[in-house]
Formats: C-alpha cells, structure tokens, sequence
C-alpha cells in the first residue's frame, strides 16, 4: 500500500500489483488548505549543504523556503547548484514526511527583498518572543549578519537561548512556526 498525492491537497490510497503497476484503492480525500502559512529563508553558508536545510524544512512542515541570495558572509553559486535539484529534493521530503501540499521554493531572493515581506522576522538569540504574528523567520550565516544588511525595522525574536549554527537555526526556526502555526 502507498498514498499518491497531486501535491496541492489531494490524495488516496493505492497498491502495486504483481505486475508492479500502481492501482488506485480508495476514493480520494482532500485535505483543507492551512488558513495561514509561514516561512524560513535562509542563506547558504560555506560547508553548509542547502540541499539538506531545504529537505529538513520540507519534513517539518514549513510552507515556504527561501534561499536568499548570497550576503557578505555567504557562499556564492548555492543557487545554482540548486536550480536543477530543488524540485527533486522538495517532491522527496514530501513522500518520506507524508506531505499532501508541496511547499514554495524560492531561489536567489535579495535579502532586502525577504526583510520587506509581512510577517519577516530575523531570528536573533536576544529577540523577543517568537508570536502568531511571525509568518517568515530569516536565518543568518554563521556569525549573523553584517551591521547594515537588515533593516532596523525588521523585528529580532529568539528561537531558543543557545547560539546555534546556521543550519540547525534553520530547521529549528522552522520546527518552532510549525509548532506556533499548527
């Protein structure tokens, strides 16, 4: 027995048979869209493997990644290593965590632009409390950002007390909006 999806909701239950064909059992079912969605951008950094941060994303339940394009302290060309793979690896994260809706992927977005979104938080260890009204956590390299980079405006929420490396900041900001928004 497998479930088939179409990604955008929609999903049901089929065999392989003996003749290795996929045959349909069951009707379909139709799960409701989520009244809201929220994010995680992130930028690559050296020895940082995006490919595992957006799979890891996909697994948690985050709606919409974001790979921001590279940063001062980032590594260029993340982008594009994963133009070719990111739909691979996203479709595969779907399948091992039962996903039924496919989530966004955003590839090479300006930080400027990801800082402008409503909702957009930049994940900070002496931020505020994360809360509803955080819909897009940004995640910085190692280090953080750059004085300047981000605009004052955007506000600072922790996602926990220790300091953590740029990737585990990003699937644990991820986890904990999927906790917040589920």
């Amino acid at each position: 027995m497998v479930t088939a999806t179409d990604g955008r909701g929609a999903w049901r239950e089929c065999r392989v048979d003996a003749s290795n064909t996929l045959v349909v059992n069951g009707a379909t079912t139709n799960e409701p869209v989520r009244s809201s969605t929220f994010g995680v951008a992130f930028v690559p950094v050296k020895a940082e493997k995006p490919e595992t941060t957006i799979r890891q994303l996909v697994e948690v339940g985050v709606d919409e990644i974001i790979v921001i394009a590279p940063t001062r302290r980032a590594v260029a060309g993340a982008r594009d290593r994963l133009v070719d793979r990111a739909e691979r690896i996203v479709r595969e994260a779907c399948m091992q965590s039962r996903r039924v809706f496919l989530p966004a992927v955003h590839l090479g977005l300006s930080l400027n632009d990801v800082c402008a979104r409503s909702g957009a938080a930049l994940a900070d260890p002496e931020g505020a409390p994360l809360g509803h009204a955080h819909r897009l956590l940004i995640v910085g390299p190692e280090g953080g950002f750059d004085d300047g980079e981000v605009p004052g405006s955007v506000p600072r929420v922790g996602i926990g007390p220790a300091v953590l490396r740029a990737e585990t900041a990003a699937l644990v900001a991820g986890a904990r909006l999927a906790a917040l928004h589920a």
